[in-house]
């Protein structure tokens, strides 16, 4: 049989290092699949010499990498609560997620449930007869106010199957199915898969195993992928300087959307399918780096706010635009830099960006501070349209690589290209993860880059924490390179984004340069009539749509409580263009900016 051994995780996910229980309590899970056709875990979680006429047994109701409340309590079932001898405790559901537990100080509580497993989403926990997935966010309780305290969790895994994959090493070799973790926090953030499952080739890094491991992985050229990851994998290794695990392992949970970071490890939905081609076969490194690249940022570098958690509500944040946005421009620049897409591909990428949050209107209404912050109601991509077709919200996945590209063209033009965002990432991961075993703080993260760059940066943490519009000619020609131009359109353009709000038409925004903007147009100004009818939003823009650049337009509006007459005169539509191109005759450090950006670092 084979057992996929991880990492032992001797201290706290978050740099603790301990807690003020009574360590002479314990806390024991057993989980068992005894029909994985049922879709129903059975859990047994014992706790031993806890205190207390009464304890809170509770279910997260977020998972740690996913920004997204979850009713993962509506999956428990049939909750029955004893002592050590088997004698009926007394117990209520009285909250959502928590079943307290009438315990009279019993030397020992059990707790039996099921969970309904379901769901095919790398968030959720899965049980069928092929494979089982737990998050154990999703199947383990924790007593209130003891997240810190260890716990054995015991699997008792379908004798159909041979394989267990996750970041927990057993025990010992010849108890393959016991894991001790040193708190709930690395329990909750230790994925489990369970089947018959594949294994590609392994590698090593400085004498460090890699492993990729899943449920139906599919047919294509193993080895070549492996190598490409390998190469990827080094590239971000070289960001940072230190492999912080002993063993790392990607955990494919079959086909499907979506990907969590882990420790020491990271959980995909993945399939081999199409991956003999280099397009697809990009677009999965690019995604397996992403997550791979999070041990450090996310994990490892964070925000405060995201650890120790509170699994009882959302962990809110400012910071994803930093924490994703720049993960993602990092991905990128791991496979530029381990040679897997071309410098030219890498532009592209950032190019896709742009285009993708200034087509977006809502530029003009939410920072990429709101989006990190708002992600939990909104979230990770932005809301839906709230109005109309006026779309208020952005993805800190778009906005957020688009800042770090240009605040690493900051700190590398500031320095004569002696640091980069590089020599941000490393000093927050010896400063504060490693020194201070702590997150930073949004204040501490902005002082670093200024330190890095050794400069004010406020222009660019403006773009961050404001809707300001982007000077990107003023950070690309730090690199030699400049956008083209503006592709003039036939279609007539006033630059008015207008809503209707009950019974009012209000300029929710006004685009920068445009006709009405350059006659004093402004947010909240309410339009009356336009060519002397009433209209409402699609009325309006429809009237916009119907006319030719050179045409005007009659605005009946108010503007600070005074009625306005104005005769606009439409410009043509323009397409924005956001191509990069190499500035004429650039200067040696712009030609060394750009060539050092996907450069590989491997020593």
């Amino acid at each position: 049989m084979f057992y996929l051994l991880l990492l032992v995780i001797a201290s706290s996910a978050f740099g603790q290092t301990g807690s003020k229980e009574d360590r002479t309590s314990k806390m024991t899970f057993t989980i068992s699949m005894k029909d994985p056709g049922s879709q129903c875990y059975q859990v047994v979680f014992r706790c031993d010499n806890l205190t207390g006429q009464t304890q809170d047994f509770k279910m997260p109701v977020w998972t740690p990498g996913y920004y997204s409340v979850f009713d993962f309590a509506a999956n428990v079932q049939d909750f029955r609560a004893e002592d050590g001898r088997g004698n009926p405790l007394k117990w209520e559901k009285t909250a959502n997620n928590t079943w307290t537990v009438q315990s009279e100080n019993a030397a020992a509580i059990v707790v039996h449930y099921n969970v309904k497993a379901a769901a095919s989403f790398v968030a959720n926990s899965r049980l069928d007869e092929n494979k089982g997935y737990i998050v154990p966010t999703d199947v383990c309780l924790y007593v209130d106010g003891l997240i810190q305290h260890p716990v054995t969790l015991n699997i008792n895994l379908n004798p159909q199957w041979n394989t267990i994959a996750t970041g927990l090493d057993p025990v010992s070799a010849d108890r393959p199915h016991i894991y001790f973790v040193p708190n709930f926090d690395v329990l909750y953030d230790s994925p489990i898969m369970m089947g018959n499952l594949e294994s590609l080739p392994p590698f090593e890094i400085q004498g460090v195993p890699h492993y990729f491991i899943g449920y139906d992985l599919g047919t294509f050229d193993h080895e070549h992928f492996m190598n490409d990851l390998k190469s990827a994998i080094e590239e971000g290794i070289a960001i940072i300087g230190e492999i912080p695990y002993r063993h790392y392992t990607f955990i494919g949970i079959g086909p499907g959307l979506g990907g969590i970071e882990h420790l020491n490890s990271a959980s995909l939905s993945f399939s081999g399918e199409h991956l003999e081609g280099k397009t697809e076969r990009t677009r999965s490194l690019l995604y397996l780096a992403h997550e791979y690249f999070h041990l450090y940022n996310v994990k490892r570098i964070r925000p405060i706010a995201l650890g120790p958690f509170d699994y009882d509500k959302p962990n809110l944040t400012n910071m994803l635009w930093v924490s994703e946005g720049f993960t993602v421009y990092y991905e990128y620049l791991m496979l530029a830099r381990a040679g897997l897409i071309t410098q030219q591909q890498f532009l592209e990428k950032i190019q896709e960006h742009i285009t993708s949050y200034e087509s977006n209107t809502g530029r003009f209404f939410q920072s990429a501070t709101q989006s990190s912050y708002d992600t939990w109601k909104q979230g990770p991509f932005g809301g839906s349209e709230e109005r109309g077709n006026v779309r208020k919200t952005i993805s800190y996945y778009n906005k957020g690589p688009i800042l770090g590209f240009l605040l690493d063209l900051k700190i590398r033009h500031e320095t004569q290209n002696k640091k980069s965002l590089d020599d941000v990432m490393r000093t927050l991961y010896f400063t504060y993860y490693k020194d201070k075993q702590r997150g930073f703080t949004d204040d501490e993260f902005r002082q670093v880059c200024e330190n890095v760059a050794g400069c004010d940066l406020t222009e660019l943490f403006e773009y961050a924490s404001t809707t300001r519009e982007i000077d990107y000619s003023k950070y690309l020609v730090y690199a030699g390179l400049e956008l083209e131009e503006f592709k003039k359109l036939p279609d007539a353009y006033l630059g008015i984004i207008a809503e209707d709000q009950e019974d009012k038409l209000v300029v929710a925004a006004v685009e920068p340069g445009s006709p009405a903007q350059k006659v004093g147009v402004t947010a909240q100004d309410i339009i009356k009539s336009a060519d002397g009818k009433p209209v409402n939003a699609k009325a309006f823009d429809d009237m916009v749509s119907s006319k030719k650049p050179g045409d005007l337009i009659g605005l009946f509006y108010s503007h600070s409580n005074q009625d306005c007459k104005v005769d606009i005169t439409l410009d043509h539509k323009l397409e924005k263009l956001f191509y990069m191109k190499s500035v004429y005759n650039p200067e040696p450090l712009q030609i060394e900016i750009l060539d050092s950006l996907t450069k590989s670092q491997v020593k």
